[in-house]
């Protein structure tokens, strides 16, 4: 079986190009951008996991993983990211996130689905929890008192991925999507104020 050297398979949720630009803006308009530096993700890596990586996949890896995602039958959901965190860790790993408020029964009952599918095709070994956040930097400087986002930033998700990461720059490609179910119960939109 060859393997796909260097990369990386998962299941995740991918914003759109307009989401990604509006986080843009909020990451320069924190000035979060220029303390990251180097260390911030790229834009267009930004995601929301479903489950762990599988390194140096096989193509029998990547062919079972599409069939996991074709079989997920699960409703959308919406996040509500609230605040921008960075714990410090390890050593040289701290961790900056976007987070968002609660986790919500969509989100719970996705991932419960991701997983289970994943357990079935024997991938149990990466259908691990994850929780409602989006890496901005594993290696942060320094850690970031919590900034809140006020109104949150919210974000629908109506798709689910399978991504594979790698390269020089380190890079994310989708290689099967899936759209998910409309959503079951969706947060309450709060009326326009004039």
């Amino acid at each position: 079986m060859s393997r796909i050297a260097e990369w990386r398979l998962f299941f995740a949720a991918m914003p759109s190009p307009a989401l990604v630009e509006y986080i843009g803006a909020l990451l320069e308009r924190y000035g979060l951008d220029k303390r990251l530096g180097t260390a911030m993700f790229a834009l267009a890596n930004l995601h929301q996991s479903f489950s762990e990586r599988i390194f140096s996949p096989t193509a029998s890896d990547r062919a079972a993983l599409l069939r996991v995602g074709a079989a997920v039958s699960a409703s959308s959901c919406t996040l509500d990211f609230n605040r921008i965190e960075g714990s410090a860790g390890l050593p040289g790993h701290i961790h900056w996130r976007m987070s968002a408020y609660g986790v919500p029964r969509a989100f719970t009952a996705l991932l419960k689905e991701v997983q289970q599918r994943l357990a079935e095709a024997g991938f149990g070994h990466i259908a691990t929890g994850v929780t409602p956040h989006m890496t901005l930097s594993y290696s942060a400087p320094s850690p970031l008192n919590k900034i809140v986002l006020d109104p949150p930033l919210r974000w629908t998700i109506d798709e689910l991925c399978l991504v594979m990461g790698g390269g020089h720059p380190y890079r994310y490609e989708i290689i099967g999507r899936w759209p998910l179910l409309p959503e079951i119960d969706p947060p309450a939109m709060q009326p326009a104020l004039f």
